[in-house]
């Protein structure tokens, strides 16, 4: 192995070490069954893994991430849904989010799903919306858990860029997620 194939191999690593347990959060927090969550995290990781070299900048690696994760989400609910037989629970049909957990409620209503994947579905659209370098921010400090010094020290931005960018990415999700406001769980 090559000195340059050990530092691809040593930097491939550290983006996943990185991001794993914030997507597997993520993807758990979509996904009903645990089982299925770890899934699509190694199917995440794997594609990350053959298409590291096809990458631009590795300053994008966690959005890279987090848009085959979402796909790969949308992908499992679509089979789900073809699937002959998977009637039943809301959690057996792939209805169901982990929220259910946080809150218990021991009858499946339906609205509830609704307004639950709306929320996800608008979540998602608005942290499409923002900037690449906010939602970067956001994404790794909110969902990865990521220091701001840490983020520093990957991008080699200043601290008081970053405190900004999360500020502005803040303000902007605010202003579009104003309407989720009146929708009650």
């Amino acid at each position: 192995m090559t000195a340059a194939e050990a530092e691809k191999r040593r930097l491939m690593n550290q983006i996943i070490q990185r991001f794993s347990r914030g997507l597997l959060q993520t993807i758990t927090w979509l996904v009903p069954a645990r089982e299925d969550a770890e899934d699509i995290l190694q199917d995440v990781l794997y594609r990350f893994s053959a298409n590291f070299d096809n990458l631009r900048s590795l300053d994008r690696a966690s959005a890279w991430l987090y848009r085959v994760a979402r796909n790969r989400i949308t992908d499992w609910y679509r089979a789900r849904s073809r699937r002959p037989g998977s009637g039943g629970t809301a959690r057996e049909a792939g209805e169901g989010y982990l929220l259910e957990e946080i809150v218990p409620d021991l009858t499946y209503n339906p609205e509830r799903t609704l307004i639950r994947r709306e929320i996800a579905a608008a979540i998602e659209e608005a942290l499409e919306n923002l900037p690449p370098a906010q939602r970067d921010v956001f994404i790794w400090h909110e969902i990865d858990g990521l220091s701001f010094a840490e983020i520093a020290a990957l991008t080699g931005e200043p601290l008081n860029t970053l405190l900004s960018r999360k500020r502005y990415a803040i303000r902007d999700l605010r202003q579009q997620l104003i309407e989720l406001k009146n929708l009650t769980l």
